[in-house]
């Protein structure tokens, strides 16, 4: 079972915070961010179950009926935007219970938990909504947020909470934790590659095998070029993905961060897939290369978001790899 145990070794902010939590000492709001997938929705609910937690000892007990409530989320004093999944975006619509409960006494008569996640899918309008209670919290209350990015949170909101970044998993852990789900050693390797850190994008690739081919496609395609000579062979894989372009460009520039990072001695050494063809070469690259390719591929975002064709934008793209990434030679 996942306990705040669990996150003690995610780095030291999270650690600090749970500690705090635990000891009473914890502010009365918290914003956790991070990237998709690195178990910020997790450690959220289980910070709210450690404030509304009954029983005895430390907390959360995981056990009492105020934990068991607060994780599949009848608890009454645990507040969330009536919002669904699905939706682009929470309004102010969506918090008006909130916002309502909040002029009211707690149900239980203890503390009360307003957990947001997806913060940065609130619209200005919404977060705006929320300050008057951010900036006058109720003694009892406390605020828990998550939010992917760093940009969707407005200035205002962010200063009233206490932000903890939810780091990317060590690819040892996320190998380990594959393995004890069921996947063989050499999945797990080539999975924990490919999922950036994140452990909920590499259990989702295990269980879509459409997700995996997209990222093996990506490898053998934009990751295999050895000069512009490749280029036609390429695009013609390329060219009946229309459908997956989203996802094709999003694999592309996550793994062009991977190498850029490491470039500027800001990240890990990145691992060779399976079908990379030219790891050696995008490890030798300039950070200058790749911040040329890595802004080549966002604009290949807006102009898919433009309508143009995705065969011109695969291949205008493979040509800049082939141009930005010199074949390296020891």
């Amino acid at each position: 079972m996942v306990t705040l145990d669990s996150f003690l070794s995610r780095g030291e902010a999270v650690s600090a915070l749970i500690c705090d939590v635990r000891s009473g000492r914890v502010s009365h709001a918290m914003a956790l961010t991070g990237m998709a997938g690195v178990g910020k929705r997790t450690l959220a609910r289980l910070l709210a179950c450690a404030f509304l937690c009954t029983g005895q000892g430390e907390k959360p007990c995981l056990a009492c009926r105020g934990c068991r409530r607060a994780l599949n989320g009848t608890h009454p004093d645990l507040l969330t935007p009536s919002a669904g999944e699905k939706e682009r975006s929470i309004k102010v619509d969506h918090l008006r219970e909130i916002i309502h409960a909040l002029s009211m006494h707690a149900v239980e008569g203890g503390n009360r938990v307003v957990l947001l996640e997806n913060a940065q899918r609130m619209t200005p309008q919404a977060q705006n909504a929320l300050l008057k209670s951010l900036e006058e919290p109720d003694a009892d209350t406390r605020f828990i947020l998550t939010a992917s990015g760093d940009t969707g949170l407005l200035p205002t909101v962010r200063s009233r909470c206490r932000v903890v970044r939810v780091p990317a998993w060590p690819r040892e852990d996320i190998q380990k934790e594959l393995m004890a789900r069921g996947a063989d050693a050499a999945q797990a390797r080539e999975l924990s590659v490919l999922c950036g850190g994140s452990l909920g994008m590499a259990l989702s690739m295990r269980e879509d095998a459409s997700f995996l081919q997209v990222r093996t496609l990506c490898e053998s395609t934009f990751f295999s070029l050895r000069s512009a000579r490749d280029v036609p062979g390429a695009s013609a894989r390329l060219r009946d993905k229309r459908e997956d372009a989203a996802e094709i460009l999003s694999v592309v520039e996550q793994r062009v961060r991977e190498y850029l990072l490491f470039a500027m001695g800001a990240g890990p050494q990145p691992l060779p897939s399976g079908e990379t063809g030219c790891h050696e070469s995008w490890l030798h690259a300039s950070p200058r290369a790749l911040e040329n390719v890595l802004s080549a591929v966002i604009e290949c975002g807006r102009y898919r978001a433009s309508n143009v064709s995705w065969q011109a934008i695969a291949e205008k793209l493979l040509y800049i790899i082939s141009e930005e990434i010199i074949l390296w030679q020891p």
